[in-house]
């Protein structure tokens, strides 16, 4: 267990102390956080009634925001912690780990563990401050029912995005390819997932494509806990004439109704499954 932790120590260091790799880590976040605050967040507020105040305007803007802020946070960030494995692999430090009695296992599972940790930790700090700011700004608390409830996918959707980012990470062979993938991921599943626009704005078929993304479901389930209680402070009808713009509508697959439980459900073994995949292509890189 000490030499576990002892990777996964000098890993998460290494990614801290790399202000370049965590600044980029961020981007993603931090452009569609200014798209947001400068284009996109007005037009979720400028067609409600001139009746609702501003403090429940904004407790409805930053929900709908974060909803999909917190989802792109959780890869981007697994993403970047795992930019480690492309370095090592790339710069031969591997080999100092491989000569040690250390089992491969843990090599691999350490990796691992230090994503999941390091972006569940960051990912949860940006959902506290958005607590905060909510509350200050706005004049609106979430429930702690809510919070926990938010919390607790937060945990859930880094391990689902972590072992897609670990599973992607594995077949890539230069730290070149890794930059071009941590470039264009973010922006992609953005607009893939429906985070930067509406999905019925892109389509039919596009919407089709979008429900067999895991993070599209991630979105909408995270949004419609964040919007429950802003909802509720709407008038009579407003909230279900506006609960498709805003993205809480689930769209299941391919048009077909299934229940989010198990689309949930269905993302976890898939994620199992490519942790089991980057694991596979891990230990023939490292045998090599």
């Amino acid at each position: 267990m000490y030499d576990l932790l002892s990777l996964v120590k000098r890993h998460t260091l290494a990614f801290l102390r790399d202000k370049t790799a965590v600044f980029f880590s961020f981007l993603s976040v931090i452009i569609l956080l200014g798209l947001y605050f400068l284009f996109i967040g007005r037009q979720y507020t400028s067609d409600l009634p001139e009746t609702i105040n501003e403090g429940t305007k904004t407790f409805l803007s930053v929900s709908v925001i974060m909803g999909g802020v917190l989802v792109i946070n959780t890869v981007s960030l697994a993403l970047g912690v795992m930019g480690n494995i492309i370095t090592d692999l790339q710069y031969k430090k591997l080999d100092a780990f491989l000569v040690t009695p250390v089992k491969r296992y843990k090599i691999i599972l350490s990796y691992y563990i230090t994503s999941i940790m390091v972006t569940s930790i960051l990912t949860l700090s940006m959902w506290v401050l958005t607590i905060l700011y909510v509350g200050i700004v706005g004049g609106h608390w979430y429930s702690l029912l809510t919070i926990v409830k938010v919390s607790g996918l937060i945990v859930f959707f880094t391990f689902i995005s972590a072992s897609l980012m670990i599973f992607l990470t594995t077949i890539l062979k230069s730290v070149n390819a890794f930059g071009a993938l941590s470039g264009v991921l973010g922006t992609l599943i953005g607009f893939m997932s429906g985070i930067y626009m509406p999905l019925f704005v892109l389509g039919k078929s596009m919407a089709y494509v979008a429900s067999v993304v895991p993070f599209t479901h991630m979105t909408i389930l995270l949004k419609q806990i964040l919007l429950k209680e802003p909802y509720a402070l709407l008038p009579d009808g407003v909230a279900d004439q506006i609960s498709l713009f805003y993205g809480t509508n689930e769209v299941g697959l391919f048009g077909q109704s299934v229940p989010m439980i198990w689309l949930m459900i269905i993302s976890l073994v898939i994620s199992a499954t490519l942790l089991y995949l980057a694991y596979r292509n891990m230990s023939k890189k490292m045998a090599k």
